[in-house]
């Protein structure tokens, strides 16, 4: 359980930081230099990573009461973030423009 919570604490992080940040240019699967608007890329993939930061919650609560689905909810965690990621850089080249 205590690794759900850390995991969901760093995400939360990264959204805040990408959120109420947009002018730092934090991630790595985008070219910002091609883009004319950085603080929407950045805004867009704050509101994709909330996804993960809340399944990692979730599994929290759900690993604490039955802790014998921990390994299930591990990998439940790693298809969001991968979800999150590949929607992410899907929806840049629509951003873009």
């Amino acid at each position: 359980m205590p690794v759900f919570l850390f995991i969901a604490l760093i995400l939360f992080g990264i959204v805040a930081i990408l959120y109420f940040a947009p002018h730092l240019r934090i991630l790595n699967i985008v070219d910002y230099e091609s883009t004319h608007s950085p603080d929407g890329i950045n805004r867009y993939a704050a509101a994709r990573l909330l996804i993960p930061a809340c399944v990692s919650l979730g599994s929290a609560f759900i690993a604490g009461i039955r802790p014998d689905l921990m390994v299930p909810l591990i990998f439940l965690l790693m298809i969001s973030i991968l979800v999150a990621v590949v929607w992410i850089a899907a929806g840049v080249n629509r951003l873009k423009a």
